[in-house]
């Protein structure tokens, strides 16, 4: 991506978020992030959102997001990171396919837990038919890329 279209981009995430005081509040540092394609972990957007209270009172300029920016590219996951968490999933005799009530239940269990209500956002968004056994990981892939 071109330096003026990547910085186009940041500046219309960033008006997205701002308030009358020319500033975003670090509540809503994550949402911002994400807007612009950045794969992160609620942890590490908690990390994040720390470092801009101590750094930033809360408040981020449009300079800081832009550090923020450069930051969370230091820590977000990969495409590869992320299909390789998928494997997992995969029991070997379905090649790219992955058990959905396992992977349901992982989602909403392990690591950044799902709410039920979000589990059933996710599939719908992905066009997820619960009623089959597996599911082709590749359909979350994309989502994730979108």
């Amino acid at each position: 991506m071109s330096e003026i279209k990547e910085s186009e981009l940041l500046l219309e995430a960033f008006n997205l978020q701002m308030p009358q005081d020319k500033k975003i509040d670090s509540s809503k540092l994550g949402e911002a992030l994400r807007s612009v394609g950045k794969k992160l972990t609620n942890e590490n957007i908690e990390a994040l959102k720390k470092q801009a209270d101590a750094e930033c009172n809360g408040g981020l300029t449009f300079d800081d997001f832009k550090r923020f920016v450069v930051e969370a590219s230091k820590v977000e996951k990969t495409d590869e990171e992320i299909e390789k968490a998928f494997k997992v999933f995969d029991n070997g005799d379905k090649q790219g396919m992955i058990n959905l009530a396992t992977f349901k239940h992982s989602i909403m269990t392990l690591g950044d837990k799902l709410s039920q209500e979000q589990v059933d956002a996710l599939f719908k968004s992905a066009g997820i038919d619960e009623s089959k056994e597996f599911v082709d990981y590749n359909v979350f892939m994309k989502l994730l890329k979108a």
